[in-house]
């Protein structure tokens, strides 16, 4: 009984520390591009100072812990699924598609998320960016938690939204309450403009057809992410249309019908990397799987080091302040728990 999960992102490593948990640990094989684990949704701290070693792990560490082998490979995630065992080494008696999302194309002499997961330059800059000027591309989460975070240390900060509000795929109250914050901050925010390029030190926009320019020394384009590919599943997390083998998703490249939490967000990948490698052990067992069902509990975004906004089950109830703020950071500990192996997601 062998398992492969391809990706070692939020749902990858909660696939198989589940498997792990369910007594199968030493039949799994991780492969990932990268050599640590991070986590990318406290990435933001690395504009307060903070350096990345502080929200990585090495994978040789959890697969220690988890008793998983772990393969330092890019995977070719079309051949993965035309030609697995050629693409793998190996042939495997389930295959766990969880290498998650990209920063779509983006223009040249910006900062992308995933340039500030592997390039040490842009890392640098963005650990001791002070007292200068950036434009942040994108208020969503990530978007508007580097704003603040750049904010608080002094930074002239710009930040553009083409819908019209922040944290757009949320309720209005969240959006409204962080535009309030980020006035209060003194955070320039742009909702319906488009941003169009830029050069020479000059960002080009677009606000209802016409365009615009404003000076900036620096960009960071985090306007949301892509999977590519992705996969729609059954509701036990299988992949559908496939041609023979046993193919399995989680994460944000995957889409499992029904009442399930779907959100491009590390919680409903860890519960999805969950959930399949229950669904992967009962198929290779001849056991009944269970459909996703898997609720949303809440959802918390930093809106820098002493704020946050958020909401319980519920987006209608939403709030911020210190409370808000202790939800968020307890959420962050719990995942550093989970990694430590203590069993804090049931």
């Amino acid at each position: 009984m062998n398992v492969a999960i391809v990706g070692g992102g939020y749902a990858g490593v909660a696939a198989a520390i589940e498997l792990n948990r369910l007594g199968y640990g030493d039949d799994v094989t991780l492969f990932d591009a990268r050599l640590r684990h991070q986590k990318i949704t406290q990435w933001h701290k690395l504009a307060r100072g903070r350096h990345a070693h502080h929200y990585e792990v090495a994978f040789s560490h959890l697969a220690q812990r988890f008793n998983f082998r772990f393969v330092h490979k890019a995977v070719d995630m079309k051949r993965v699924t035309t030609d697995p065992a050629a693409e793998l080494g190996r042939n495997f008696g389930a295959i766990i598609l969880a290498h998650g999302s990209h920063t779509p194309a983006h223009p040249p002499g910006v900062i992308t998320l995933d340039q500030l997961r592997d390039d040490q330059a842009s890392q640098h800059l963005v650990n001791n960016l002070a007292h200068e000027s950036i434009a942040v591309i994108g208020g969503g989460p990530t978007g508007v938690q580097f704003a603040f975070e750049f904010a608080a240390r002094g930074n002239s900060v710009d930040l553009y939204e083409a819908r019209d509000r922040l944290l757009p795929t949320f309720d209005a109250s969240l959006g409204f309450t962080a535009l309030k914050a980020a006035y209060a901050a003194g955070i320039r925010v742009h909702l319906l403009t488009e941003f169009l390029r830029f050069e020479n030190g000059s960002i080009i926009c677009s606000a209802g057809g016409t365009e615009e320019t404003r000076q900036t020394r620096h960009v960071l384009f985090v306007p949301g992410v892509k999977s590519t590919p992705a996969y729609t599943c059954d509701v036990y997390g299988r992949l559908e249309y496939q041609n023979g083998g046993r193919f399995y998703a989680a994460g944000d490249n995957s889409h499992i019908p029904g009442p399930g939490l779907n959100t491009k967000s590390a919680q409903a990948a860890v519960r999805k990397g969950q959930h399949v490698a229950r669904t992967v052990i009962a198929d290779l067992t001849g056991k009944a799987a269970r459909a996703y069902t898997y609720p949303e509990l809440g959802y918390f975004v930093s809106l820098g080091p002493a704020n946050a906004v958020g909401y319980v089950l519920s987006q209608k109830t939403a709030f911020s302040g210190p409370v808000a703020l202790f939800m968020k950071e307890a959420i962050e500990k719990q995942y550093n728990l989970y990694l430590e192996g203590l069993p804090v997601y049931p």
